[in-house]
């Protein structure tokens, strides 16, 4: 439920991150056709097939589809992006190389990125949380700004919070131990 009472129905809304747009979804919500209409899919679920930071395409309905998304759209040319993260863990090691080398200058291209996971709260608003810090560094909480455009659930562990926080080059506030 969200802070006004309604459930989460997280199906490819629109967040502001910088001077750019993202959508979020969570596959929890989403129907094959929630996938057409982008240039790039982002996953951050566990697609074993594919590895991080890979940029792979398929064709729905051709061929061998990746494992774990829901059903691409048939017929439809859809570029993947892997990104996956472990549920309700942390961020890897090279996720700033990750954002700025292969996310940030998609979106500066004007690319239509859909990104999502399970639910689009825990690993989603850690990549919306993330793209806020690194493109917004004026914003004190990115944590905050991500649970305030996208939903209340963003970024659900400590783990993800102090990665946030890091690539501000900071130590995870108390509020988020």
């Amino acid at each position: 439920m969200t802070k006004s009472g309604k459930r989460c129905n997280h199906r490819g809304e629109a967040v502001a991150v910088g001077s750019y747009l993202i959508y979020a979804g969570g596959t929890q919500y989403m129907e094959p056709s929630d996938l057409a209409g982008y240039d790039l899919l982002l996953p951050l679920t566990g697609v074993p097939e594919l590895q991080f930071g890979e940029t792979y395409t398929f064709v729905g309905g051709q061929g061998k589809q990746p494992s774990r998304i829901t059903a691409l759209p048939k017929g439809e040319k859809v570029t993947i992006l892997a990104g996956q993260l472990p549920d309700f863990g942390g961020l890897p090691s090279d996720w700033e190389q990750f954002l700025t080398g292969k996310v940030i200058p998609r979106l500066a291209e004007g690319k239509k990125i859909l990104t999502f996971c399970i639910g689009s709260h825990g690993r989603t608003g850690s990549l919306i949380a993330s793209l806020i810090a690194l493109l917004e560094p004026d914003v004190e909480d990115p944590i905050a700004e991500a649970r305030r455009r996208h939903c209340h659930h963003a970024v659900e562990t400590p783990a993800q919070a102090r990665g946030i926080f890091a690539l501000k080059g900071l130590d995870l506030p108390s509020l988020y131990s």
